[in-house]
């Protein structure tokens, strides 16, 4: 591809231009934009034309020269909006989710693109829905196929995309287009089909690991269209992360020597696994080989909102942070964009399996548009094809709940028509499972798409309505495409960075815009924050605030790592009847405390770093099972038998063992193993507590399971904590040891959730707790911006009052 450049920029009120003629005056008033193909060029242009960016027209010119008869391929542009070649109308954009190309003659052509003021767009009169949606005050979104992020509430903090938002380009007329990609893993058969840009003889090969092979040909036809296929003896499966390898194939076909498209694709089958009833109700969980997986993840954001599609690095480096902590699955939602090429590509490699909404949501779907929706499904269905990543489309985002929650009547709220429609084009396309909509009950029952316990559900009952955190065991979750919504500060320096203090949480205008709130609520998602730290900590959050603002937002922190934590925890065990749960979400949208497990900057927050213990395909939690001790789940998603030892010690408030055990621990592939303490100390010790005979027999209780001398999964569950902060005694060291860096960690009293700070270095665990007199070793590795020298830094915890430093060890 060749990029288009040299555009000009030009905003002019609604209507004083109705078409590219009517403008030619006004281009001296414009200005030059270096990157057309970012939608962020309006919104740096907004001062010199008003405050809204919908409140204006925008007008995009650039020359074309070609030697020969060409093509320009918008790989994204926002709708709706007029394209003019040389003063002529040649496209009408309806979907900002659909390529649109313009043919180009050869020698030199002006080419104009108008996009009308969104407002003055929302403001033509149309039939009403059966339904209003509560994402946005003005209805005729429903007409329109744009992207809510930066107009509805809960995606603020950032301006209306309106513009280009993928690349515009000369065609590389010496390519293939519209190629797809068919594997099916039973019989190693390949396919690939596209469109030459001539007919003669394809051939292709494939490459997997590094070896390649020719193993097909074919002809492409008059029109150029070709079909070339090939078998693949025993192929190699693509697992999701921590259930085996991603192993991809790579295929490559030529025309006359010359590449006429490469493209990477995976065998793996998905289905809908018939998920057992749990407490009478039908749930929904996703096979990949034959496997039931437990997803776990987030909602996924754009990494860069004011781009929309992100410099590959950024993208790779947000789902690197989401890999590492243990995602298996991240659901696109409706009412956002489609994820770019890197994006579906980084997932492959990383194993991340993608849930993927339709753009549609909470509206009522005019039938003017389903046949756009159908077309941008079958469009993105192509792109990808061969992907294994892609395992759910879904045909919107509360679409159904939306207009359950308003009471509306079973015939007043039926999407059939669409929802027929979207499953022929996923079943045409791909071989994703489709799911009606998010969330919605099982195939053929009459449950409501709201009940938590039955189907697809979005829940937050410990989240936005406040449920204890007790509630997850009583809710049935089976499975939650949405969950555990909160307004999650980013760390100290971040706030630092770019509020200058913890002074504004809570209150100042610049803070707030940044917190997630639902439109007409008199309520925002720090509310939600606050009422879980007055339940996790036992303190009146508005009264900290006003004493002491960096230890509120560290509460706040630490509340939703607690509440996710147990959340989780809950949903891991084999029992819980929950296959799968995704948090909200991903990434912030703006600076401050939003939903997003990553910062603005591109940081992971407290949750996820805490979370990042209980996700990880080999896992050990400790619990309180009441009466029967404390509960021991271990985990092992790997594809082949774990075999180590698991050992038990519990120390009491003077750091000394007063319980040690330790047993032969075997877990088979892809399953989990539940014990008590007493399967390992043959003897009643009320480790729990749960009788209450005079004091705790132990203030902390630590599982370590140990493959070959290593530890590879560590928990400790705290039975008695401190009441007040208080000074600490904790010795911290950096030590080199076996070719790495460590941090040595030993502390006189029980501590929660401790913080390591080491800057230009990563620890491999955070926000952990520590029992007294235990030793932990934590492994350090350097961040991309680490300084070169030896790691040094800080430990404090919630409990303490102090902050110990730490720097290498000398000897």
């Amino acid at each position: 591809m060749s990029p288009l450049t040299g555009w000009k920029l030009l905003g002019t009120t609604p209507g004083a231009a109705m078409t590219s003629e009517d403008v030619q005056d006004l281009w001296p008033d414009a200005v030059d934009v270096e990157d057309a193909t970012v939608v962020g060029a309006v919104d740096q242009a907004l001062s010199r034309w008003g405050d809204n960016v919908d409140a204006s027209d925008w007008w995009f010119t650039t020359t074309i020269e070609t030697a020969q008869d060409s093509w320009v391929d918008f790989a994204g542009v926002t709708a709706p909006a007029t394209v003019y070649l040389d003063d002529r109308p040649v496209a009408e954009v309806e979907s900002m989710f659909l390529p649109v190309s313009v043919a180009v003659p050869a020698g030199d052509n002006r080419l104009v693109v108008h996009f009308p003021a969104l407002d003055a767009v929302l403001r033509k009169r149309r039939p009403r829905g059966r339904w209003r949606s509560s994402l946005v005050a003005a209805q005729g979104f429903r007409w329109l196929r744009t992207t809510l992020i930066g107009r509805a509430p809960v995606y603020s903090g950032v301006s209306p995309a309106v513009g280009f938002w993928r690349p515009v380009a000369l065609r590389d007329l010496g390519r293939a287009r519209d190629v797809v990609v068919q594997a099916d893993p039973r019989s190693g058969r390949v396919t690939v089909r596209g469109v030459a840009p001539s007919p003669g003889d394809v051939s292709m090969s494939l490459r997997h690991k590094g070896t390649e092979l020719t193993v097909g040909a074919a002809t492409a036809d008059s029109d150029g269209q070709f079909t070339v296929s090939a078998t693949v003896p025993e192929p190699a499966l693509w697992w999701p992360r921590g259930y085996g390898d991603q192993s991809l194939y790579t295929a490559i076909v030529t025309m006359a020597g010359q590449p006429l498209c490469e493209k990477d694709f995976g065998f793996r089958t998905v289905e809908m696994s018939s998920a057992q009833e749990h407490s009478g109700s039908q749930g929904f969980s996703i096979a990949v080989n034959g496997i039931d997986i437990f997803c776990r993840g987030a909602v996924w954001m754009p990494p860069d909102p004011l781009r929309l599609t992100s410099p590959a690095a950024t993208t790779q480096k947000h789902l690197q942070l989401l890999a590492d902590a243990g995602t298996t699955m991240l659901r696109v939602p409706g009412g956002t964009v489609f994820p770019d090429a890197e994006f579906w590509s980084y997932c492959a490699d990383l194993g991340i399996l993608v849930w993927q909404d339709t753009m549609q949501a909470t509206f009522d779907p005019p039938e003017d548009v389903q046949d756009l929706l159908c077309a941008e499904m079958r469009e993105l269905l192509r792109t990808v094809s061969g992907n294994p990543a892609l395992a759910v489309v879904s045909g919107g985002n509360e679409l159904i709940q939306q207009p359950e929650m308003l009471g509306l009547a079973p015939e007043q709220r039926d999407v059939s028509a669409l929802s027929r429609a979207l499953s022929l084009v996923v079943a045409a396309e791909s071989d994703a499972v489709f799911v009606v909509a998010s969330p919605s009950p099982p195939p053929g029952s009459t449950d409501l798409a709201i009940r938590p316990d039955s189907g697809v559900a979005h829940w937050f009952g410990v989240g936005g309505y406040l449920r204890p955190l007790a509630d997850v065991k009583t809710a049935g979750v089976r499975f939650a495409a949405e969950s555990l919504a909160f307004a999650i500060p980013p760390s100290a320096d971040a706030v630092d960075r770019h509020f200058s203090g913890a002074a504004v949480a809570g209150h100042d205008p610049r803070w707030k815009s940044g917190v997630p709130r639902d439109r007409g609520a008199s309520w925002d998602f720090e509310d939600v924050r606050d009422h879980y730290v007055a339940e996790v900590f036992d303190v009146d959050p508005l009264m900290v605030r006003r004493t002491d603002p960096e230890r509120y937002l560290q509460l706040g922190r630490l509340a939703v790592a607690e509440a996710m934590v147990e959340c989780y925890a809950f949903w891991r065990r084999h029992d819980s009847g929950c296959d799968g749960a995704l948090v909200l979400s991903s990434k912030d949208l703006c600076a401050g405390a939003g939903w997003g497990l990553i910062d603005i900057d591109g940081h992971p927050k407290a949750p996820l770093q805490a979370l990042a213990r209980l996700w990880s395909p080999v896992a050990v939690r400790l619990a309180s099972a009441g009466l029967s001790g404390v509960r021991i789940d271990v985990y092992n998603d790997g594809p082949g038998p774990l075999e180590g030892t698991l050992e038990l010690i519990a120390t009491n408030s003077s750091g000394h063992p007063v319980t040690e055990a330790r047993r032969p621990m075997s877990v088979d592939a892809h399953s989990s193993t539940t014990l008590h303490d007493s399967d390992l100390t043959g003897r009643f010790t009320d480790l729990s507590h749960a009788y209450g005979f005079g004091e705790p027999l132990a203030d902390a209780v630590q599982a370590t399971l140990v493959v070959k001398d290593v530890v590879v999964a560590r928990d400790v569950h705290v039975i008695r904590s401190t009441a007040h902060q208080g000074i600490i005694e904790l010795d911290a060291k950096a030590v080199l040891a076996d070719g790495r860096w460590w941090l040595e960690l030993l502390s006189r009293t029980t501590l929660r959730y401790v913080e390591v700070d080491a800057p230009g270095w990563r620890p491999a665990d955070n926000y952990f707790h520590l029992a007294a007199g235990l030793p932990y070793r934590v492994p350090l590795t350097a961040s991309r911006d680490h300084p070169g020298r030896p790691p040094k830094g800080s430990v404090t915890s919630i409990d303490a009052l102090t902050v110990t430093r730490f720097a290498a060890d000398d000897r």
